[in-house]
């Protein structure tokens, strides 16, 4: 009997420090897009360059492969955004509209968004944290090309 009162008061005990657990603060898309607005002062503007991508991907400087890692922005805890600033960070949310954007760390990987989720809509969280969406877009686009090449030159496509 002594013994079930140790180990009840042993669960008891076990479960209230896994309860006291600190858990970290999450970031939802809102606040990491609309701290992306404010730190680099979007305006309406961009929504443009969004309905632009195909442009800006036609770029020569999106020809070489490089291999780029995120710099990060400093990031607050609360999302404090001016009525603008909040119109335009729901725009861009509802124009690119996936899993990648809460990832972004800039406007050019807002821009990037789209396309690099139309060529893998699966990619590794680990990935998304680490590299710079251009470096992620490039690989891919990369290995689908090379995937067409393959195709054509051993007449599967035929």
């Amino acid at each position: 009997m002594v013994k079930d009162k140790l180990n009840l008061l042993h669960h008891i005990k076990s479960k209230r420090a896994k309860q006291c657990l600190k858990k970290p603060i999450k970031r939802d898309v809102f606040k990491q897009i609309s701290g992306l607005v404010r730190w680099y002062g979007l305006k309406e503007n961009f929504l443009d360059v969004l309905d632009k991508v195909e442009d800006y991907l036609s770029k020569e400087d999106l020809q070489y492969i490089r291999v780029r890692l995120k710099t990060p922005m400093e990031k607050s805890l609360f999302s404090l955004v001016t009525e603008s600033e909040y119109s335009l960070t729901l725009s861009i949310i509802s124009k690119v509209d996936n899993s990648y954007l809460q990832f972004a760390e800039s406007p050019e990987e807002i821009i990037l968004c789209r396309p690099l989720y139309r060529l893998n809509p699966s990619l590794p969280t680990e990935k998304l944290m680490r590299y710079h969406f251009e470096t992620l877009f490039l690989h891919e686009r990369a290995k689908v090309e090379n995937n067409e090449s393959n195709e054509h030159s051993t007449g599967k496509n035929r």
